[in-house]
């Protein structure tokens, strides 16, 4: 009875002893006061700031934690026992102003997350985005930037996140356009536009497996299982075969559809602001025209060309106008997709010129029209063409034998 009396004392004083050793919350806040808990901007678990995320970065964060409960702070560029310093490592992993073990613990969460896809690729940090985004904030508002940080660096990451991007990914803003990492590497025109033997088709093969691997990546960061990736890059490639390509929105609904927060993984890329055009004077209304008769398709080929180019010069066209619509129409014409007359009338009419307005060209700049010796077969065949332009069957018939 006595030993058990003498057992039942001792654990008691254990378990007092215990509970003395979990109130300790204090001493972290303690070591917040003294400004060098910082955060990494670009990579939070990366405590040490390597450029990635390793078991030694949970060990930085330790160390620091048990500097902090012992009431020892570190010296100033004294290495731990990590080798690091502690007071120039970035131990508020999570962004919340103070150092404790939930700091340690997302290190670990992370790399729990880089086996658990079995291999080292980059993945998207899990601290909060908002928390992030303040945390820089208040870095930039008091100047006190992290070891090796710029306040560059800190609007860079700032405008990143802001943009729904992650900078630990390589995502980063040009021009107020999020990009991802692999929007800078080679595409597929890039890699294959000094090889002539390279068909349109398998340059669009190219650019979609481009893009198919961009897209894994970005969907393995965020730990999206691999069969949904799977699933995707399937069908990505089933449907570029079938002729009716995925587009980004197409893309990003099937991935809703399939269970991933497309909102997170996949942000909307914002636009830079357009600045308002100074107000212009209102333009006299213009008096409406009548409907044009329907005609038919007349691909507008070199010899058509050289005319309607003609005409216009004739007619007094600046330069810069001529120069625009002769580009269009051989662009056309050398891609093997001509454009049609009613086409080049309508980039005309944009372009401010009144196809009906200008007057009749010098003979020589229209091809010659020789009638054919059947007279008959020509008139049938001129004759239906005239009525749907809305001329009447006996003027056309004058024409006809004025002509001939």
């Amino acid at each position: 009875m006595r030993s058990s009396k003498s057992n039942g004392k001792f654990g008691g004083t254990h378990r007092r002893a215990s509970n003395r050793r979990l109130i300790l919350e204090s001493l972290e806040n303690r070591t917040v006061m003294a400004g060098d808990c910082f955060h990494n901007f670009m990579l939070p678990e990366d405590a040490d700031a390597s450029g990635s995320v390793t078991p030694l970065d949970a060990l930085v964060v330790i160390d620091r934690i048990n500097q902090a409960f012992s009431g020892s702070p570190s010296q100033t560029g004294a290495p731990s026992q990590s080798g690091v310093a502690t007071d120039l490592a970035m131990v508020d992993v999570d962004a919340d102003n103070s150092l404790s073990p939930l700091d340690a613990l997302g290190v670990i969460n992370h790399l729990n997350s880089q086996n658990s896809m079995g291999n080292r690729a980059a993945r998207a940090s899990r601290v909060d985005l908002d928390r992030r985004i303040e945390r820089i904030e208040q870095a930039i508002s008091s100047n006190l930037m992290p070891p090796k940080f710029t306040i560059q660096d800190a609007h860079s990451a700032l405008d990143t996140l802001r943009s729904g991007g992650r900078p630990e990914l390589g995502d980063h803003v040009v021009n107020g356009i999020l990009k991802w990492k692999q929007d800078d590497n080679s595409s597929p025109e890039d890699l294959t536009q000094n090889e002539s033997n390279d068909t349109p088709e398998a340059i669009e093969l190219k650019r979609l497996e481009h893009f198919i691997d961009s897209l894994s990546k970005r969907l393995e960061a965020f730990n999206v299982s691999p069969s949904t990736i799977a699933t995707i890059s399937s069908e990505l490639l089933v449907a570029q075969q079938s002729g009716s390509p995925l587009d980004l929105m197409q893309v990003r609904d099937r991935l809703a559809q399939l269970g991933v927060d497309v909102d997170t993984i996949l942000p909307q890329a914002g636009r830079p602001e357009v600045p308002e055009c100074p107000e212009m004077p209102e333009r006299p209304e213009m008096p409406e025209r009548p409907e044009r008769p329907i005609m038919p398709t007349i691909v507008v080929t070199e010899p058509i060309a050289e005319s309607i180019l003609a005409r216009l010069k004739n007619a007094g066209v600046s330069t810069e106008i001529l120069g625009t619509i002769r580009n269009e129409i051989y662009a056309g014409i050398n891609a093997g997709l001509p454009l049609d007359l009613q086409r080049v009338r309508s980039r005309l009419e944009d372009l401010g010129i009144d196809w009906e307005r200008l007057h009749a060209p010098p003979a020589n700049t229209l091809p010659v029209v020789r009638p054919r010796p059947d007279g008959a077969a020509v008139l049938e065949q001129v004759l239906p063409l005239l009525g749907r332009l809305g001329i009447q069957r006996d003027v056309a018939l004058r024409i006809y034998m004025e002509a001939n």
